[in-house]
Parts: structure tokens; sequence; C-alpha cells
């Protein structure tokens, strides 16, 4: 069984390069699930596929999947900084461990820009723009 997919919706005929996935949606945690229609899975194409492989690549934990070897150094290095002192140090290397996660995905061209900020309760926004190798732009935020 696959999922169904609009075939006639310019993301999927004009962007393939980009690839298919599972729609994911944050709840008011900022908490990323798999979004259900009629009890099946919502599929995305284009521009919000990459920003989905995005938030995987960002909230899986580097090296969780390495028991496969296809996702052999996946994932994002920030949960190691879990319970670090807010510090300018720790927003310095939370941009630099996602600008790397983001540099290793194969569908993105260029990393623009990535901004991380404070937030509250001892969390980070983290806001970006990125290029996919379709040369369109991609603008995202997580929270963490």
């Amino acid at each position: 069984m696959s999922l169904t997919v609009d075939t006639t919706s310019d993301d999927f005929r004009f962007y393939k390069t980009l690839n298919e996935d599972v729609q994911l949606k944050a709840d008011s945690f900022n908490r990323f699930d798999i979004q259900f229609d009629n009890y099946d899975y919502v599929n995305v194409t284009g521009n919000e596929s990459l920003y989905n492989a995005i938030i995987i690549a960002i909230m899986t934990r580097f090296q969780e999947l390495s028991s496969n070897q296809l996702y052999d150094g996946f994932g994002c290095r920030v949960h190691e900084l879990i319970k670090a002192n807010q510090s300018p140090m720790v927003i310095y290397k939370i941009e630099l461990f996602i600008t790397e996660v983001l540099e290793n995905m194969r569908r993105i061209k260029d990393v623009n820009w990535i901004t991380v900020t404070e937030a509250e309760d001892g969390k980070y926004n983290v806001e970006f723009n990125v290029t996919s190798i379709s040369d369109d732009m991609v603008n995202g935020s997580v929270l963490l």
C-alpha cells in the first residue's frame, strides 16, 4: 500500500528531486507528530517535504539510527546540549550543529542563514533559510 499522491500538483510535477514524505505537524508544545486523514497518512511533496526532512534530521539524535548502515552519521548533535545552561557558547554550538546537519542533506544546495535565540523556559528558537537543489528557498523554524 502506498500513500495517495496528488500527481497534478506543481510540487509533485516540478519538484520530484525534493522527494515525498509523510506530513509532520507541531503541537502546542512544539512536539512533531505524523498527520492522519481518515486514518491514513497525509503525503507531502516539494518544499514541504524538504521542511519535514529538515525537522526529522534535527530532531533525530546523532547516530541514533546507526544500527542501519544507510543512516550511519545521520542525526544532529544538538541533543548533547540538552542539560547545558543557556549561554552564548551554547547558542553558537546549536547553530554549528544544525548548520552541519543542513549542509549534509543532499536536497539542500545552500544554507543561507540560521538564527538561534533564547526562548522561554530554557528553550531555544531556531530559524533557518535554505536553498533547495531546485533553487527554491525554504524558511523554517523549530523550538528546541
